[in-house]
């Protein structure tokens, strides 16, 4: 080889060196503005950019719409500023928009408990925000009660304590009946529609009577009192029954679009997910990953894990029922005592307890 053609190797071989340690230079870089190990890929957990959407995502028309609205106001600005600074005390280095996405979720799951008999906590890191919340027992009941009329009591389980999947498989039905889908959801509550629904409580959707999913499911001190939350327990109570006696039916090939008559945009999955709940269990999965868009899929969450955290209960349930995963979300106590012990916060999608404060009543 000429001495020129030696020149021309060694040149092209430097110019490669130079663009490959450039490249490595600015994945190391960006690993290391982003808060990871250099070169590391970004955090998967790290909350999306824009702001949540108004109203809970609860969309105009929707019985509980007007719910939403109310437990908006009853929230003030002074009050979600006094728990963000206790919030941050325990965490400096939350950024301001993985803040407003927990804080989002968690008045999601109040207005959940406004409607429902009992709701378990999946979200670790929304229940942390709960936790700093009870340290204010005067505003926070007032803020209850303006909302749905009583306390919203918080229960934590016992370390190790395995729900019911049931009930994964009931929250996520909820969840997807009220809300339009957000891009956190998925992060902060673990992954939605992994877990059937148990066949068992699709038939008692189809055949119980109004008044005994209402005892057994619904919040009815709530209803009595809010007209817009009786509204919401009949429209949920006629959606759940029609889908679980449409379930019965050759349903493999439908348009998932067939099963939402209301045209608000919510339970789009719902259909899909009665119907794949009824099937075979090896094939719920592919299911209903096959009915949601990547969108869907990006905000529903792809990974597994179902574990709770806590739950709302009602201390004072008048039918003496000791059930430990939620009675009634709200009661009629006059005052609350809250204690804070957390032992520590496990995953959003799994693990036992993390919760050692609870509230209860005094009359």
């Amino acid at each position: 080889m000429s001495p020129f053609a030696i020149v021309i190797v060694v040149i092209i071989l430097f110019c490669l060196f130079k663009v490959i340690s450039s490249s490595a230079g600015q994945n190391n870089a960006t690993g290391a503005v982003r808060g990871g190990r250099p070169g590391a890929r970004p955090s998967a957990t790290r909350m999306p950019t824009r702001k949540p959407p108004e109203c809970l995502g609860v969309p105009e028309g929707h019985p509980a719409r007007t719910a939403a609205e109310r437990l908006e106001a009853a929230l003030t600005a002074d009050f979600e500023a006094r728990v963000k600074d206790r919030v941050l005390r325990n965490t400096p280095s939350l950024r301001d928009g993985d803040w407003q996405w927990r804080w989002f979720e968690l008045k999601r799951y109040f207005l959940m408990c406004g409607i429902l008999r009992g709701v378990p906590m999946y979200g670790a890191r929304v229940d942390d925000v709960w936790h700093e919340m009870l340290m204010f027992t005067r505003e926070y009941e007032q803020f209850c009660k303006q909302f749905c009329g009583a306390l919203i009591h918080h229960a934590p389980h016992a370390p190790g304590g395995k729900p019911d999947p049931g009930e994964r498989a009931w929250f996520d039905w909820i969840y997807g009946e009220l809300f339009l889908p957000a891009p956190a959801s998925g992060q902060l509550w673990g992954p939605f529609y992994r877990t059937p629904m148990p066949h068992e409580l699709m038939r008692e959707l189809e055949q119980d009577s109004d008044e005994a999913l209402r005892t057994r499911k619904f919040n009815e001190r709530a209803a009595e009192q809010f007209p817009d939350i009786d509204a919401t327990v009949r429209y949920l109570i006629e959606r759940g029954r029609m889908l679980a006696a449409s379930t019965g039916q050759e349903q493999s090939h439908r348009d998932r679009d067939d099963w939402t008559t209301t045209g608000m945009s919510t339970g789009l999955l719902s259909g899909m997910f009665f119907a794949s709940s009824w099937g075979p269990a090896d094939d719920f999965h592919n299911q209903m990953d096959d009915a949601q868009s990547v969108e869907e899929r990006e905000a529903n969450g792809d990974n597994t894990g179902t574990g709770y955290v806590c739950s709302s209960n009602d201390s004072n349930d008048d039918g003496g029922n000791g059930d430990d995963s939620g009675g009634s979300s709200c009661s009629s106590d006059s005052g609350s005592n809250c204690s804070s012990g957390d032992s520590g916060s496990g995953g959003d999608s799994g693990g036992g307890s993390s919760c050692g404060s609870s509230c209860g009543g005094s009359s």
